[in-house]
């Protein structure tokens, strides 16, 4: 058992039940299709890497094989305006002390906060310790703790890794009513030879944690081939808690004779602390038909919340192209909500929030500067102020050119929609996480702004509204800073042009907590003697 990898490990053509039909593809080659379709491009680090070892056949920690087309990406026009000096104090969360395995696997970027009084928790993935020859030694689930609200962290390395499993990053936290901290992100497990969802707890304010409890998948789920991917995960009292995340799994249909492999949204519900769970689908849709080879469908970044009344609904990023002609139809893209009113046993049809128009111009990714990209997709965060339920995305169809932060609203538990813009102008802003308090609506996002270089610089900045109609904007950070090299990505197991998909911001005791990804730190080493930024996770408070 030295040297496994779950999804690799069960990849044998030979003991796959997928042959037992003499038309069933088999996991490698389901992995191979995955990776060439638009769904491989949108896959978070750790899923990328499982799924290109499987598709290879070796138990490697590689770069993109295919990664995101940029021939077409341009860089938007604007002007360096973060909103002036200032920013809250910038706390560094990681220690770089820790990168101490190969000299450029420096990156620590997606971030997720819980917080319970003073405790407070932040989540990321974490390259330092995953070998380029994956082993359960392997973790990409980073973590550090401060007790004294924010003003210091520790940081503890990783999360444990239940051996011969792999800890495979997309880290999303909570904390219950009773100071219980839980941790959710990917697990690679060869005895289930599947990428799964796994939740880890910790009961003494964030400082130790359990190795994580494996996620079952849905029951309509296929043995044949699974793949988790982007979890996130809510509470809704003391030990009660509910993880989704979008899935791959192949089926057979017995009325069609075919293998089809579908993208779904899969909910899981636990009342006892992360210990077991139910899960279910909120939907599935087949990712792409032999019967209709040029269509494709996928719902990516599934985001949860629990209403004042209890309900629970998911909400996702949908892809669609509906071409059955193959006549070149192009890509579209819509913000989907389902709601569940008996405890996420049962799912509601879907119920369409907005469409959304690529934040790139279709492109994938912002430019930032030579080799210095930023890859993007729309996720949805959801956030209850009182009984008003809002959403809030990045969104390139306000006529400008730009990016800006979309802002949806429902008073009607979800039914029906109203959008309108938080931000505005000639910069560009991406990645928001939305938060609610007694104060009102806190979005917190990148603001990207081009330079008299020519290149462009980050800053995170939070908007904040009472009323959900009118914004105010503060800069978060104390110093702007650029992209890093990733095309190809300095970080030899790191995905093509990525700085992590998403940012954390959350209310709590009447204060906001803010998490983000940021280059500012130069390292110098023998590959980089004139230095190089580094992504480390910054944290402020207020």
């Amino acid at each position: 058992m030295a040297l496994l990898v779950g999804m690799v490990a069960l990849a044998s053509n030979a003991a796959s039940p997928a042959r037992a039909t003499a038309t069933a593809p088999t996991k490698q080659e389901i992995a191979q299709k995955i990776l060439k379709s638009r769904a491989g491009s949108r896959l978070s680090p750790g899923a990328r890497i499982a799924l290109e070892a499987l598709a290879r056949g070796d138990h490697r920690a590689a770069v993109d094989s295919t990664g995101i087309t940029f021939s077409k990406a341009k860089a938007h026009t604007g002007g360096h305006n973060p909103g002036g000096p200032g920013g809250l104090a910038n706390i560094r969360v990681n220690n770089p002390g820790e990168d101490i395995n190969q000299p450029d696997q420096t990156t620590q970027s997606e971030t997720s906060i819980a917080v319970s009084g003073k405790n407070v928790v932040v989540g990321f993935n974490d390259s330092q310790q995953t070998l380029l020859f994956l082993t359960p030694a392997s973790d990409l689930s980073g973590v550090a703790v401060s007790h004294n609200g924010g003003a210091t962290f520790s940081d503890l390395g990783t999360l444990p890794n239940a051996t011969p499993t792999i800890n495979f990053g997309d880290p999303w936290l909570a904390s219950d009513s009773s100071g219980v901290f839980y941790y959710a992100n990917l697990v690679d497990d060869p005895f289930q030879g599947a990428l799964l969802t796994g939740v880890s707890r910790s009961t003494d304010g964030g400082q130790t944690w359990t190795t994580p409890t494996e996620v079952p998948p849905p029951a309509g789920a296929s043995s044949l081939f699974y793949s988790a991917d982007k979890d996130a995960m809510t509470v809704g009292g003391a030990g009660n808690l509910y993880v989704v995340w979008d899935d791959f799994t192949e089926t057979f249909d017995p009325t069609t004779g075919e293998f089809k492999v579908l993208s779904g949204l899969a909910v899981a519900h636990s009342t006892d602390g992360a210990r077991t769970w139910s899960t279910v689908y909120a939907d599935q849709v087949p990712i792409f038909d032999s019967n209709d080879p040029c269509s494709f469908h996928q719902y990516i970044g599934a985001q949860p919340i629990v209403g004042p009344d209890g309900a629970v609904y998911d909400a996702a990023l949908r892809f669609d192209v509906n071409d059955p002609t193959c006549s070149g139809a192009p890509e579209t893209e819509s913000e989907y909500i389902f709601a569940s009113h008996d405890g996420g046993a049962t799912f509601a049809s879907k119920v369409k929030i907005a469409d959304v128009t690529s934040s790139t111009q279709g492109f994938g990714a912002f430019v930032l500067g030579a080799g210095q990209y930023m890859r993007n997709l729309e996720f949805p965060t959801l956030a209850f102020a009182g009984n008003t339920l809002y959403a809030t995305w990045n969104d390139g169809g306000d006529g400008s050119g730009h990016s800006h932060i979309r802002l949806a609203t429902s008073t009607d538990n979800g039914g029906t929609w109203t959008t309108s813009w938080v931000t505005s102008g000639n910069n560009d802003e991406a990645q928001p996480s939305i938060s609610a308090d007694a104060s009102g609506l806190h979005v917190l996002y990148y603001e990207i702004s081009p330079t008299t270089s020519g290149a462009s610089v980050l800053d995170t900045m939070v908007s904040d509204s009472s009323n959900g109609s009118s914004f105010t904007t503060t800069r978060v950070t104390t110093q702007s800073f650029p992209g890093v090299y990733n095309i190809p990505n300095f970080d030899p197991i790191i995905a093509t042009a990525y700085m992590g998909d998403y940012i954390s911001c959350v209310s709590s005791g009447g204060h906001q907590y803010f998490a983000w990804g940021d280059n500012r730190d130069v390292v110098t080493s023998f590959l980089w003697p004139r230095g190089r930024h580094d992504p480390n996770v910054y944290f402020a408070a207020r």
